[in-house]
């Protein structure tokens, strides 16, 4: 009796709680293990916080528009500003609300710049910066840099702060079987049809067989006076005031929808490419934009007292 005591003593001292029992040498190398390779990653910069503070600075950064004038010229940095949005139940007086490009999740950990992945919304616009400004280049190939933009002209929209290599914004129509040619995370519908998408691609993606036509990536400007139209055609396009954007391949308008989306920005607005008239033929607010070069101007509040 007494040796079964002993031995009964002497396995509760052998498997006391500090004694470690199981797989624990393996649960000890594997924790050391992510260790390791959290140190590693963090040292090359690539841990995912690393690279959304560095999209977000990116994306960001401050850009200084062009110099504020009464019309818009070729080379000049602007914002494509919708004039009025009507969100039911909410103020957008003060929301500033611009053109800006959106990162999908899926693409941070591979890029954190402006890439041909990126989409496009409507976003709150505190200040300029690289995501919401673009460049107006000619849509003919020619260095137009410094002449006025004419109402009816042809201009293409490029990025900021990109490589050799510049990126356009550009639509595309459905193809045969009816899919869109663009790939986006959210879409919009008009009477149950999908909206055309907007997107962005590189110059070199441009003009080969199988790529993206020239002709996509072409804008042209309109009056929003349907009746002033003819007359207006040719002249100068004025900075900051209300007008149509339309894309010239297909024939359809810039649209802001009221459509709320959630991005790594916060909450956004979808933007697509499709007509939206009243009864008489005119545009209503979703297809009304300005193009926004800093020089102070009340149109804004204006059109909005009008509509």
């Amino acid at each position: 009796m007494p040796c079964e005591i002993s031995v009964l003593h002497s396995g509760s001292r052998r498997f006391r709680p500090v004694v470690r029992i199981g797989n624990w040498f393996e649960d000890h190398c594997l924790e050391q293990e992510k260790i390791r390779h959290f140190k590693k990653m963090r040292d090359k910069g690539e841990l995912l916080v690393e690279k959304a503070r560095t999209l977000l600075d990116n994306f960001h950064k401050e850009i200084v528009l062009a110099a504020p004038k009464e019309t818009v010229i070729f080379g000049a940095v602007v914002q494509l500003m919708p004039m009025y949005l009507d969100i039911e139940n909410m103020d957008t007086s003060d929301l500033k609300p611009a053109l800006s490009v959106l990162i999908n999740e899926r693409v941070v950990r591979s890029s954190q710049s402006i890439n041909d992945d990126c989409e496009l919304s409507v976003a709150p616009a505190g200040r300029p910066c690289v995501r919401n400004s673009f460049r107006i280049i000619s849509g003919d190939d020619t260095d137009r840099t410094g002449e006025h933009i004419k109402f009816g002209q042809r201009f293409r929209l490029e990025c900021l702060e990109t490589d050799n290599d510049p990126i356009w914004l550009y639509s595309a129509p459905k193809q045969c079987n009816l899919f869109q040619s663009i790939s986006t995370t959210f879409d919009s519908h008009k009477h149950g049809e999908l909206n055309l998408p907007l997107g962005l691609v590189h110059r070199s993606k441009c003009g080969c067989p199988g790529d993206v036509p020239k002709a996509y990536t072409n804008w042209f400007c309109i009056n929003r006076d349907p009746q002033k139209r003819f007359e207006t055609d040719g002249m100068p396009l004025p900075s900051n005031a209300p007008l149509v954007i339309v894309h010239a391949a297909t024939n359809k308008n810039l649209a802001a929808e009221n459509v709320a989306i959630q991005t790594l920005f916060g909450p956004e607005f979808l933007v697509s490419v499709q007509n939206y008239r009243n009864a008489f033929k005119r545009e209503i607010w979703k297809n009304v934009w300005m193009i926004s070069n800093g020089h102070p101007t009340n149109a804004n509040s204006e059109y909005r007292e009008n509509f």
